[in-house]
């Protein structure tokens, strides 16, 4: 390791231990919701989203979720609408639903079809008690990187379920578990072999780390983020009563800046996925 140079980055390995804590030990009451930096996050993402937003997950999801016009769609934890708004644009009823009231309103405010958009807020482990779905049931469901501001993870399955026609769908988007850790991860540079690798310090324990919000800012918000290894995804799912049929794996689109180290910058882009896609079938409502 001593031939590897690390880049900058916001997540440094060496300031782990201070917030990487099991998620059994207590934790402060600091929500995890994101309504102190709600109007930040709609300026981010704005209308039609953020990069990745436009580039890489809204599109994965279309395809993912093959939705047609006239079928409904629960987004949960959907912000300030931007994924709603991409599938009310093909005929797609969509309801919304987000723990933070400001981004809440901003859904409302940015919604382009009363017809086709509904937003509510409230808590994702309990959408049953005030979100009635369609008579049939919602076709599909999705959860766009936010599980892991969620804690703990079989009500929220449950919960989705319960809302989902039978052998309804439900995908889940979230930054790759395997290799963007916070404060547990990193990129590194090999200056002797020119290649550039990503550097996994801890994974298998599931941990609650405490983020800021605008990190270098001393007024910033905190929050928290759930690591959770992929197995945990996996069997909360199957317990909640979902089959996890498909998974993807998405790198970024974003290349590199030019210079010496652009060649390696950009064969780690194309093979380090930055994003995880599971597709869940809920068969729970078979036995029913």
């Amino acid at each position: 390791m001593d031939k590897m140079k690390k880049t900058k980055h916001s997540n440094r390995t060496g300031a782990q231990r201070k917030d990487f804590r099991p998620v059994n030990k207590p934790i402060s009451t600091t929500p995890t919701d994101w309504n102190n930096s709600a109007l930040w996050y709609d300026d981010l993402v704005g209308e039609r989203g953020h990069f990745h937003h436009e580039r890489t997950i809204i599109p994965g999801l279309k395809r993912i979720l093959k939705l047609n016009a006239g079928q409904h769609l629960l987004d949960v934890a959907c912000g300030q609408g931007v994924v709603c708004r991409a599938f009310a644009q093909m005929g797609v009823r969509v309801t919304g639903v987000d723990m933070a009231p400001e981004l809440i309103h901003l859904a409302k405010q940015r919604s382009q079809s009363e017809e086709l958009e509904d937003y509510y807020e409230g808590d994702a482990r309990q959408l049953a008690d005030f979100i009635k779905p369609p008579p049939h049931g919602f076709d599909a469901a999705c959860c766009v990187l936010a599980i892991a501001n969620m804690t703990p993870l079989s009500p929220v399955w449950r919960s989705i379920g319960a809302l989902l026609k039978p052998r309804g769908t439900l995908v889940v988007v979230m930054l790759h578990p395997c290799f963007r850790i916070p404060r547990a991860s990193d990129w590194y540079f090999d200056a002797v072999a020119l290649k550039q690798a990503r550097a996994v310090s801890q994974y298998l324990t599931s941990a609650n780390i405490s983020i800021e919000m605008h990190p270098g800012n001393p007024a910033s918000e905190l929050t928290h983020t759930f690591h959770r290894p992929l197995q945990a995804y996996f069997n909360t799912l199957s317990s909640a009563g979902f089959l996890v049929e498909h998974m993807e794996e998405w790198t970024s689109e974003k290349r590199p800046p030019k210079g010496v180290r652009y060649d390696a910058m950009e064969r780690a882009r194309k093979e380090i996925p930055m994003f995880l896609a599971l597709k869940a079938r809920y068969f729970a409502a078979d036995n029913d």
